[in-house]
């Protein structure tokens, strides 16, 4: 029995050094393979159970692959923007379909040579890359942690976009020595939403010690506009024959009625009622702010006005608006019950109406003060046109198409603009010396075409485009694993989960234990090339030593058999 064991013994030595040498063959095969994990021999004895404590049993050896994919291999840099690595715990997420369904398999890789195919999506030897598509304002879709939170990362249809100018920095001197009077202008190049370019132009003018006040006007078809003030109200006597209206506020605003009643160029006004005997004058006059608005009342059979008259508003400057009349079909104002229609008449005519603030050129915005060491001491912002929020920047809404509707809001456009930190010198500034703007910065871009794409650390695919323009689209998980040893290598360098594998948790890049991206890097190959020159000899002589045990037993056997001769 001991010689068959002996013989038996040294044929699994060498079934477990051949597969070792294929092990082996396989790493060197794979030395340059992007991503690829080693594979090593573990040796287990073959234990055969001796009848006696005095004989022995030869039972044998085997040998199982074990492949360490935990094993962080060396980074190389790379040319490509979708060339990727991950440096620590983790893998890529994978799908065999571009549209993974019911069917289609999420595997886990840690080779990154991402290239975009005829579709725009991100492959890699038929697998397709996998992530997070982020919304407009770069937030995560919900539930994260499944794999049905994430699709196909794909660059196509990415249009050219414009960008509107939300945000201007400056940083200026204004001169100390400069008198009471004294004015400077400073011009910035804006874009509306549609990539147009508008010009602002800023005028700085001295108005006392240590005291600049800022106005603003614009090139273009641009206006200052301020938001919505809501409807007016409108108080009426049937005692009057004409009612009173009242708006609370000084300034010019674009007026429109939702019910077609008023319509033009209108502001805060008052409609003064004469009062006694039938009216004898011809007149309304209107007071916007310190300017007068005349109309003329139209007066037929005893000044009756009729349901297609029009009273137009005019200030001698240019100025006007139409107040349309509405209703009843005459309005005999030597009756009191035709006063009383045409005050309700006109009263629902105001509440319907909206105000929006409609300027164009030499807008207050802001007065500003220094400090006596020249440091910006405080900005005080000009209602409506602007408002300082907590950080101390100055905002105002920007109207580009002179429209005066206030639910036509597509191309305003707030902006804000940072003169710099109160009792810093990191904006505008006064000091003794020249007027000298120093900084002078917008965030607005024209219209610009989609070059490529950029992939950074914590794995955010962003898009580039011509005009400087970045924008996120996608965010890479990173798979981890309890055992990311147990899992199942599949073709093409990626891996499938097993039960000894546990399931993928989805991390973002670089948190709660999870690597963290490398951009334009690839991993290597784990292989050592010097290391498997050696096993594969220690592997060779082995194997010989395990064909020797079987030709001596053969031998022996041999001997034996001629005993009986």
């Amino acid at each position: 029995m001991s010689i068959y064991g002996a013989m038996f013994s040294g044929v699994s030595g060498l079934a477990a050094q051949s597969q070792a040498l294929g092990m082996i063959s396989d790493n060197i095969s794979n030395v340059n393979t992007i991503g690829y994990k080693g594979t090593r021999a573990q040796f287990q004895t073959l234990v055969t159970e001796a009848a006696s404590r005095s004989t022995y049993s030869p039972g044998g050896v085997r040998s199982t692959p074990f492949q360490m994919i935990d094993r962080q291999g060396l980074l190389q840099g790379s040319s490509s923007p979708t060339d990727v690595a991950l440096v620590g715990n983790g893998f890529f997420v994978v799908n065999d379909a571009a549209n993974p369904g019911v069917g289609n398999n999420y595997m886990y890789t840690r080779a990154g040579h991402f290239t975009t195919d005829a579709s725009g999506n991100l492959t890699q030897n038929g697998y397709f890359l996998q992530g997070w598509r982020l919304d407009n304002q770069g937030n995560l879709p919900a539930n994260t942690n499944l794999l049905q939170s994430l699709e196909t990362v794909n660059v196509s249809n990415l249009t050219g976009t414009a960008r509107p100018t939300s945000n201007i920095q400056w940083a200026l001197n204004l001169p100390a020595n400069d008198i009471t009077g004294t004015t400077h202008d400073t011009s910035v190049q804006l874009y509306d939403k549609q990539g147009t370019t508008q010009v602002m132009n800023m005028t700085w003018a001295k108005t006392g010690a240590n005291t600049w006040s800022l106005l603003g006007s614009l090139a273009g078809g641009g206006n200052y506009a301020s938001d919505d003030t809501g409807a007016a109200t409108f108080a009426a006597s049937t005692t009057n024959y004409f009612p009173t209206a009242t708006l609370s506020d000084t300034s010019n605003f674009g007026l429109t009625s939702a019910t077609g009643n008023i319509s033009g160029l209108v502001g805060p006004f008052t409609v003064n009622a004469p009062g006694g005997a039938p009216p004898n004058t011809t007149t309304i006059t209107v007071n916007i702010g310190a300017t007068p608005f005349t109309a003329t009342v139209p007066t037929v059979a005893g000044n009756d006005l009729t349901n297609t008259d029009q009273l137009t508003f005019t200030d001698g400057a240019g100025g006007s608006f139409t107040l349309d009349l509405n209703g009843a079909s005459t309005y005999d104002l030597d009756v009191a019950g035709d006063r009383t229609t045409l005050s309700t008449n006109l009263g629902a005519a105001f509440t319907t109406v909206n105000f929006q603030n409609h300027a164009t050129n030499g807008v207050p915005l802001a007065t500003v003060t220094f400090n006596a060491d020249g440091t910006l001491g405080g900005i005080v912002p000009t209602a409506p046109y602007a408002t300082v929020d907590t950080n101390n920047h100055l905002n105002f809404l920007v109207d580009y198409d002179n429209d005066p509707l206030t639910n036509s809001t597509q191309d305003r456009q707030q902006v804000t603009l940072d003169l710099g930190t109160p009792g810093m010198p990191d904006g505008v500034t006064q000091f003794a010396g020249q007027y000298a703007a120093k900084v002078n910065a917008q965030d607005g871009l024209t219209y610009g075409s989609f070059t490529g794409i950029s992939i950074n650390e914590d794995g955010i695919v962003t898009a580039l485009f011509d005009n400087g323009e970045q924008r996120d689209i996608f965010k890479l998980p990173v798979a981890t694993f309890r055992n990311p040893n147990g899992l199942a290598a599949q073709n093409g360098n990626a891996y499938q989960t097993t039960t000894y594998s546990g399931d993928p948790v989805l991390l973002e890049a670089n948190t709660a234990g999870a690597g963290k991206v490398s951009p334009s890097s690839l991993e290597s190959s784990t292989v050592d090339l010097a290391e498997e020159f050696t096993n594969m000899i220690i592997t060779q002589r082995a194997y010989s030593a395990s064909a020797k045990v079987i030709t001596t037993a053969d031998d022996m056997l041999s001997e034996l058999l001629q005993i009986r001769r």
